[in-house]
């Protein structure tokens, strides 16, 4: 896709209201939230993953004790349906810290860039699909679901507003992206859990 120009000035104090420096707090606080393992880590549980409901049936904080049954294998598709979260986490990490540094410069440029990347997060939703059908993955697909398409949809917002120089757009968008923002905030140490078993879970299915 051919990005539309944003315009030669590099800082728009006029177009970046004070109200989006409320958003830089809250994205600067989601920046630096917890993020997915390496595929190589551990396989003992986390301290996210310890806010999630234990249990043998699959779920992501299983305990650590030998005398604990070991989780069920999941589906196949849902091991590489969370393999595919996993890796998309960083990739909206990225963009997330993106957005805050160009709020707190005032970019627009790279705030647009920001926008761009977050807009595409849609293509995760055929994921939710491979998920749902492990029932428990089910609630953890309806809320990453919401927040995906809260965020889709306030960045592709955004990126319009700042092709068209709107002042109050960027400021509402902006405050929009925030909330959906939180949304993939409050469900990310539980992605963060499932991506922890994944290994585990592969090696049961290749029993």
């Amino acid at each position: 896709m051919t990005r539309t120009p944003v315009g030669r000035a590099r800082r728009g104090p006029g177009i970046l209201t004070a109200t989006i420096a409320y958003a830089a707090v809250l994205a600067l606080a989601i920046a630096c939230g917890p993020t997915t393992p390496p595929r190589s880590a551990a396989a003992s549980p986390s301290a996210a993953a310890s806010q999630v409901a234990a249990g043998p049936d699959g779920s992501p904080a299983g305990s650590a004790d030998p005398a604990t049954p070991r989780p069920t294998a999941w589906p196949g598709n849902a091991v590489l349906g969370i393999d595919a979260l996993g890796v998309a986490d960083g990739q909206i990490l990225a963009a997330i810290n993106d957005f805050n540094k160009a709020i707190a410069t005032e970019d627009l440029v790279l705030m647009r860039k920001a926008a761009d990347g977050l807009a595409g997060v849609d293509v995760l939703l055929p994921n939710m699909a491979k998920i749902d059908i492990f029932e428990p993955m089910r609630s953890f697909a309806d809320r990453y679901g919401a927040a995906i398409r809260a965020i889709s949809s306030a960045a592709k917002d955004l990126r319009t507003a700042i092709d068209a120089h709107d002042g109050a757009g960027i400021t509402s968008s902006s405050q929009a992206l925030v909330s959906s923002l939180s949304l993939y905030a409050a469900v990310q140490p539980e992605l963060a859990a499932w991506v922890e078993q994944s290994t585990e879970q592969r090696r049961l299915l290749l029993k």
